[in-house]
């Protein structure tokens, strides 16, 4: 019976290694600057994870992920292949995706990246990557920038003319 119950175990550790991986990770309200989504660690085998945020306005984006691999001798300890990045907002597909890409004047609301890779190494593998966000000025900023030119113009006009 002992033997019955050590088999049923081992072969139930087998099958949660062996499975599919998915994790979901927040990052929150992303508004400027670079923001790192890494260092995820995975079990051995394909995975995807989940990557959430929400950009507070329209954004110019860049998208970043890289493997991170690990040798320990002739053991390879980690390493992930066909590591991918896909740009969803909300359910849509953006039709983005690569292991990095950047898009321009994304609108605020919520997005998720999906991560997606085969860990190959002994271990398992381990990844990591980044978000970096510009936000885009409004056009009112630029009208307001162009009419105190044109102000500042007029002053330096007006005061050659005295």
């Amino acid at each position: 019976m002992k033997l019955v119950k050590q088999l049923l175990i081992g072969a139930a550790i087998f099958a949660a290694v062996s499975n599919a991986q998915a994790a979901t990770y927040n990052l929150g309200t992303l508004s400027s600057d670079y923001t790192e989504f890494g260092s995820y660690s995975v079990a051995k085998g394909s995975f995807s994870d989940t990557i959430n945020f929400s950009l507070a306005g329209t954004s110019d984006t860049d998208f970043g992920v890289g493997s991170i691999f690990v040798k320990v001798g002739k053991i390879t300890r980690l390493d992930i292949t066909g590591l991918t990045l896909s740009l969803f907002k909300g359910t849509t597909d953006l039709g983005l995706s690569g292991t990095d890409f950047s898009a321009t004047a994304l609108g605020a609301g919520d997005y998720h990246l999906l991560v997606t890779g085969n860990a190959t190494g002994t271990l398992g593998g381990s990844y990591a990557g980044g978000i970096n966000v510009s936000p885009v000025p409004e056009a009112d900023t630029y009208a307001m920038m162009l009419a105190g030119l044109g102000l500042m113009g007029f002053v330096a006009r007006r005061r050659r003319s005295l």
